[in-house]
C-alpha cells in the first residue's frame, strides 16, 4: 500500500511503471480491486493537471498585474485587504483548481470564510479575458508568494465556461459544487452576518470592494466620516460619482441576497457624476436602481481618462491602494508616471477633498465634470468653466480639488467613538 501511495503522489514521473504493477497486484490479491480502482481513478484525474512552465507562469503574472485585473483587490503580494478582500497568498480555497476557475468565471458574492477568517467583498466574473488567459492567471496564483498548486489549460477553462451555471455562485453554491475535505472545512466557507451595517451616521472610513452601477466589477464603495460617500472604479482609476443623502451601501444580508447579479443598494442621489465615454448622462439616473436584469458596467476601455499628460497615450494602471489612517489611497500608473490619490470628506463635511500627488515631475491637465449640484475648487491653478484644470510640473506634485455640494444635508455631529457592533 505504501507502494502505491507513492506513485499517486507524483513524487516520479514513471506512471506506466506503476500502472503496470497495479495490475500485477489485482491478479495476487483480487481483494484489493476496489481499493486499486479508487487510486488509479485519483491518479488519472490528478494527471490532467500538470507542473507549470515558465510562459505561463510569466504571462499570468503580467495579466494578474494589469489595470483592473487581481491586483486591484488581491494586491502584489496576494494578501488581500482585512476584512473585506481575502487572500490568495496560502489560501485554503486554492486546494481545488475546479473550484477557482468556477469563480474566476462567474463570480462569488456573499460572505466567506479563508483560512479562519471572515471577508465581505464580492468577487466580479472576469469576464474580459479568454480561456487561456484565464488559465494562466489561475497558474500563476496557485505558484505564487509560496503557493504549490496545480497548473490549469485553456482547454479545462473552456469545459468550465461551458458547462458551469451561469449565474454569479453565492458561497453555499460554490461550496455544494467544489466542496472542502473535512479538515479544510473547519475555516473554511461561509457565515451569516449578524449585524446590520447600513451606515448612515459615519464615525470612521469604511471601504467595501463590491459591485457598484455605473462602474466597472473593479468598483470601491467607500463611507468618510462625515457622510460622505463615494464610488472609485480600479478597472479605470477614476472617481465615479460621489453622493451624501440617503446613507451608505449595505454590505451583508440584503445586498448578498441578490446572489451578485443586482449592483450594490444605496439610496442618494450622486450630486458629484464623473464624464466617461462610455456612460450616456441619462445612465446615471439608473444609479441607485438594483433590480436591473443586466446591471450596467462601463469597462476598461474608456479613452477620456480625466488626467491628461503630454506625450504619454497609455490608459492606466491600477496598483493597488493602501489605508492612511483609515482613509484609502489609490495608486495607478499612466506611463512613467505613478499617482497617488487620497479622497476625505472636505471642511464642514461640505463635500470632498482629493489629494493627488504625482511623481516624477511632470505638467498635468485635470479634466472634471461640470455638474449643476456641485461646485469645484483647487488649491492650484484655476479651473476652466469646462471643467479643465492645467498645472505645472511644480504643481502637478502635490494639489488638491475640492468638490462641494450645492445643497448639502444638515450638519452632522461626528461620535466620538466608533459605535459598537
Amino acid at each position: 500500500m505504501i507502494f502505491f501511495a507513492h506513485g499517486i503522489c507524483g513524487r516520479d514521473n514513471r506512471w506506466s511503471f506503476y500502472l503496470v504493477d497495479c495490475q500485477s497486484a489485482l491478479t495476487k490479491f483480487p481483494s484489493m480491486k476496489a481499493i486499486i480502482s479508487i487510486l488509479l481513478s485519483s491518479l488519472v484525474a490528478g494527471m490532467a493537471y500538470s507542473a507549470p512552465d515558465a510562459a505561463a507562469l510569466a504571462k499570468g503574472k503580467e495579466l494578474y498585474d494589469g489595470a483592473g485585473s487581481c491586483i486591484a483587490c488581491h494586491m502584489a503580494d496576494g494578501k488581500g485587504q482585512p476584512g473585506s478582500v481575502p487572500p490568495l497568498a496560502g489560501s485554503d480555497w486554492l486546494d481545488n483548481p475546479d473550484r477557482t476557475i468556477a469563480i474566476v468565471l462567474r463570480g462569488m458574492a456573499g460572505p466567506v470564510r479563508v483560512n479562519g477568517k471572515r471577508y465581505y467583498s464580492a468577487m466580479p466574473p472576469q469576464l474580459l479575458f479568454d480561456d487561456k488567459k484565464i488559465a494562466d492567471i489561475v497558474t500563476y496564483v496557485n505558484n505564487a508568494w509560496g503557493n504549490k498548486g496545480a497548473a490549469v489549460t485553456a482547454a479545462q477553462v473552456s469545459k468550465a465556461r461551458e458547462n458551469l451555471p451561469p449565474d454569479v455562485y453565492t458561497p453555499e453554491a460554490i461550496l455544494k459544487a467544489f466542496p472542502f475535505d473535512k479538515k479544510l472545512r473547519r475555516n473554511n466557507g461561509t457565515f451569516t452576518p449578524d449585524f446590520d451595517d447600513f451606515l448612515a451616521d459615519v464615525a470612521e472610513p469604511v471601504v467595501y470592494r463590491t459591485f457598484m452601477p455605473g462602474a466597472s466589477p473593479a468598483a470601491f464603495a467607500v463611507a468618510l466620516p462625515g457622510n460622505q460617500y463615494y464610488c472609485w472604479d480600479a478597472g479605470e482609476c477614476r472617481l465615479r460619482y460621489a453622493w451624501s443623502k440617503g446613507g451608505f451601501i449595505r454590505g451583508n444580508q440584503v445586498h448578498w441576497s441578490s446572489n451578485g447579479k443586482p449592483v450594490a443598494k444605496f439610496n442618494g442621489i450622486p450630486y458629484y457624476r464623473a464624464r466617461s465615454s462610455k456612460l450616456k448622462p441619462e445612465d446615471y439616473q439608473h444609479l441607485a436602481e438594483t433590480g436591473r436584469k443586466t446591471p450596467f458596467y462601463d469597462t476598461t476601455e474608456a479613452v477620456d481618462f480625466p488626467i491628461e499628460i503630454e506625450g504619454v497615450d497609455e490608459l492606466p494602471k491600477f496598483r493597488g491602494y493602501r489605508l492612511v489612517q483609515g482613509f484609502p489611497e489609490f495608486i495607478y500608473k499612466v506611463g512613467d508616471y505613478e499617482i497617488r490619490e487620497l479622497i476625505q470628506a472636505s471642511q464642514g463635511n461640505l463635500g470632498i477633498t482629493r489629494k493627488f500627488a504625482i511623481s516624477p515631475k511632470v505638467p498635468i491637465t485635470f479634466k472634471l465634470t461640470p455638474d449643476e449640484a456641485a461646485t469645484y475648487s483647487s488649491s492650484a491653478g484655476t479651473i476652466a468653466k469646462d471643467g479643465t484644470l492645467k498645472l505645472t510640473a511644480k504643481q502637478a506634485m502635490e494639489f488638491q480639488i475640492t468638490v462641494s455640494e450645492k445643497n448639502p444635508a444638515s450638519p452632522v455631529t461626528i461620535p466620538t467613538e466608533a459605535p459598537k457592533k
